[in-house]
């Protein structure tokens, strides 16, 4: 152990009263305690960290966990390393996944898109119509569009110019300044864990993003890893507690109608790339699923109830 390790460890034992420290991994950096695995967060921004700490204190919840900053013995919520500050969170490592835990994970969902509210900037503004009619003009006059890839990206265009143009016109709904769901650009659904029968929600430590894209692709994760049937029972939890809003609902359907597998397909053509059989069933597999889910979710929501 050099020097610098062993004044962190040293001021992590003081800080916290760790009769037990070993260091289990250094980035992202983990410990081993007498309680437990910790990760340890270092923060060269005050200002972030103290929105990260008003954050959880606003999502603290009976039915699920959040990763907050373990007090020191002094009572701070951090201690101070150099130019850093460090602050101790749990660490479960059991994955939850969605199965058997639809009540909880849409309690959280519920929770964080009522809660985790704030001002972004860089809103959509971009026309995805627009985007979708010039890589097909490039594309055309560049004579990217051959073989399979070539002939699938072409068909398809009629349909992607109607994605598009769903897209725009649900996000056009929405551009007002205000406040909007909001997630750490880093945060990742798939990063909570199992504990205590509930769930362990793990915040990240970066700036506030837009949420939309993130709960969109969670949908769709969920829909691949555990099925149709287990994200059917997520959206009727979900409908119960009265989420999404009708911003929410909007704004995630127009991530899964953006044709962001098209724009990648014709964007490796331009490249010029070799598209194989991986790439065009790729495409297709994406594109499918995005229509399913899309009804799956529009049928529930016009359910009455």
């Amino acid at each position: 152990m050099n020097d610098d390790t062993s004044l962190l460890v040293s001021a992590l034992q003081n800080g916290y009263h760790f009769r037990e420290l070993n260091i289990i991994r250094e980035n992202p950096f983990f410990i081993g305690t007498e309680r437990g695995i910790k990760r340890i967060r270092f923060w060269n921004d005050e200002r972030l960290l103290r929105t990260h700490m008003d954050w959880r204190r606003l999502l603290l919840s009976d039915h699920f966990f959040v990763d907050r900053m373990y007090a020191t013995v002094s009572g701070s919520p951090f201690i101070r390393y150099g130019r850093f500050a460090i602050t101790c969170h749990d660490a479960p490592l059991d994955e939850a996944g969605l199965s058997a835990r639809e009540e909880v994970w849409s309690e959280a969902i519920a929770s964080l898109i009522r809660k985790s509210r704030g001002a972004v900037a860089g809103r959509e503004k971009i026309s995805v119509l627009a985007r979708a009619e010039a890589f097909y003009d490039q594309a055309e006059r560049s004579g990217a569009f051959y073989g399979r890839a070539g002939e699938l990206a072409r068909l398809c265009y009629p349909e992607v110019r109607e994605r598009a143009y769903q897209c725009d016109s649900l996000r056009s709904r929405h551009t007002k300044s205000g406040k909007s769901f909001i997630l750490p650009a880093d945060f990742s659904f798939r990063q909570c864990r199992a504990l205590l029968d509930t769930l362990f929600i793990e915040l990240g430590q970066s700036g506030a993003v837009s949420g939309y894209s993130h709960l969109a692709d969670f949908f769709l994760e969920s829909d691949r890893n555990e099925g149709e049937d287990c994200l059917h029972r997520l959206f009727l939890r979900m409908k119960e507690k009265g989420v999404p809003d009708e911003e929410t609902a909007d704004l995630v359907q127009a991530a899964w109608y953006e044709p962001e597998e098209w724009f990648r397909l014709t964007e490796s053509m331009f490249r010029n790339e070799a598209s194989g059989e991986q790439d065009t069933d790729g495409f297709k597999k994406i594109w499918d699923q995005k229509t399913r889910i899309i009804g799956l979710f529009q049928s529930v929501y016009a359910e009455s109830g």
